[in-house]
């Protein structure tokens, strides 16, 4: 199809995306499908999601969609190839490295679990719990059931100074003494001796057993490899959107990552390394894909 174009002039092509153009340098008619060239020029306006599988299996791992920053780069050693008087007459390349980062506002169990190569599990965990007690009548009760060894199940347990320091420790027995008192788990019952007074207050220490999601680290497994997708939205000149996708087949996740939690907000980052050779995909090291926000099928 023939279409009258200006210096520098975009238009779309007939049959193609809506949101793919090409950009023209010149005067007069020309022919499209002969002359036209993809536009290129881009500005990354969102950084969507990143989302991570196992490169081994292709199991779903997690996805990143609080991405505060992303930084994707390469680099590659160069060696002079020299002649004579050391005239350089070309350049071997070779060590080609590519990696990536970023930092999430929202601290991701899943990133954890590839970081450190731990295990996600869904069950009974322990935990361990502290409160603040009454004593009354030289009795108390745990507001949840302590766990442990038969006869030890309550780890510690203090009486409180008038001033909210920690005062005397007092020891679980099988009968109530001075400095020493007893816990009947199935009734979460407390026992003092007569010399623990009526509203003394007692800080107790000691296990539970509960339902949780629980990240299991061992200490002899690393982090695992990834197959990463980043995506993005972009628009070019004439601000029209595209997507951009990029995809690193195989990645060595870093294990190493720190978390801040205090005052300021817990953003959790990580990196990761492109690796060579994933079956399937030959010697793609990344890739760099851009397409409009409602690209068709491809038809075959």
């Amino acid at each position: 199809m023939l279409v009258p174009i200006d210096y520098y002039s975009t238009f779309a092509v007939e049959g193609t995306d809506p949101y793919t153009l090409f950009y023209l340098y010149g005067y007069g008619e020309i022919n499209e499908e002969d002359y036209a060239m993809t536009v290129n020029d881009l500005a990354i306006t969102s950084l969507e999601t990143i989302t991570v599988f196992k490169a081994s299996d292709g199991d779903y791992l997690f996805t990143l969609d609080e991405l505060q920053n992303a930084t994707i780069s390469q680099s590659q050693e160069s060696t002079d190839i020299t002649g004579k008087a050391g005239r350089k007459l070309s350049t071997l390349k070779r060590n080609k490295t590519f990696s990536i980062s970023a930092s999430n506002g929202l601290v991701s169990t899943g990133l954890l679990a590839a970081q450190t190569g731990g295990t996600l599990t869904e069950g009974a965990a322990d935990i361990l719990w502290t409160e603040e007690l009454t004593v009354t009548s030289a009795a108390a009760a745990t507001t949840y059931k302590a766990v442990g060894t038969a006869g030890a199940e309550i780890k510690h347990l203090w009486i409180k100074n008038t001033d909210g320091t920690l005062g005397a420790e007092l020891q679980q027995a099988q009968a109530a003494a001075t400095g020493k008192f007893t816990y009947t788990p199935g009734t979460k019952a407390l026992t003092f001796y007569s010399d623990v007074e009526d509203d003394t207050i007692v800080y107790v220490m000691y296990n539970r057993k509960i339902t949780a999601d629980q990240l299991v680290v061992d200490d002899d497994i690393s982090d695992v490899k990834v197959e990463i997708f980043v995506d993005a939205i972009c628009e070019d000149k004439c601000a029209n959107q595209f997507h951009l996708q990029i995809h690193i087949p195989k990645a060595d996740m870093s294990a190493e990552f720190s978390l801040e939690m205090g005052d300021n907000q817990a953003v959790h980052s990580f990196q990761a390394d492109a690796l060579a050779g994933k079956c399937g995909v030959g010697g793609n090291f990344w890739e760099w894909t851009v397409f409009g926000v409602n690209a068709a099928d491809y038809a075959t």
